[in-house]
């Protein structure tokens, strides 16, 4: 596979977080994923409960109902993909929002994708930092916790809805993870080939 595209489900730095989840989907081409949003949302009635759906600025996960949740977890399970997730507890801790250890878990997720996939070169990240230099630094430090030169580009899911389609991963195994609902999961579990779930006080261990 020569694309992954990432994004996470969950809150940092709030204590009360169960889980934290980063999802990598791998893939060899990106030609026509940015087309499965926008035919989601054609198919979204313009009555009913459902029509708020239809008007929102972004699609994700956390704003849709049921009915376009499925709908893109059944585009995504028809596509030639793998689907590598990191699941992280913070078990009441806090964990900054910061460069430093946001690229701590994408590398770690990036490590076990890159033994698979050594000739991955490409890395489509949802845009999570606001600042140039934050995102700077976060490239600058997965490349050296893994030796390897990589693009990483950071895309807004507003204007590139590729990344979406990591983001309704992540939700539905979340809540897989910290509801117990399986029903997303069980959608798109075929593709799923790495599967981990670490402590955030482990993976502080290992930084040290």
């Amino acid at each position: 596979m020569h694309y992954v595209i990432i994004d996470e489900s969950g809150r940092f730095a709030d204590p009360n977080t169960k889980a934290i989840v980063f999802v990598g989907i791998t893939i060899n081409s990106l030609t026509g994923l940015d087309k499965i949003i926008p035919k989601v949302r054609k198919k979204i009635p313009l009555k009913g409960t459902r029509k708020k759906e239809f008007k929102l600025a972004e699609i994700k996960f956390s704003t849709t109902g049921d009915k376009t949740r499925k709908t893109v977890l059944e585009e995504v399970n028809k596509l030639d993909i793998e689907i590598y997730l990191l699941l992280i507890e913070p078990q009441g801790r806090k964990v900054k929002d910061n460069p430093e250890n946001y690229a701590t878990l994408v590398a770690k997720l990036l490590s076990q994708i890159l033994k698979k996939n050594p000739k991955l070169k490409h890395v489509i990240i949802d845009r999570h930092f606001t600042w140039i230099r934050q995102r700077e630094l976060f490239n600058e430090l997965v490349q050296k916790k893994l030796g390897k030169l990589l693009f990483i580009e950071h895309l807004d899911s507003q204007q590139n809805t590729v990344v979406s389609l990591a983001d309704f991963v992540a939700g539905g195994i979340r809540e897989n993870y910290t509801k117990g609902e399986d029903r997303w999961r069980s959608v798109i579990k075929n593709k799923i080939v790495y599967e981990r779930k670490v402590t955030w006080k482990d993976l502080v261990k290992q930084k040290r």
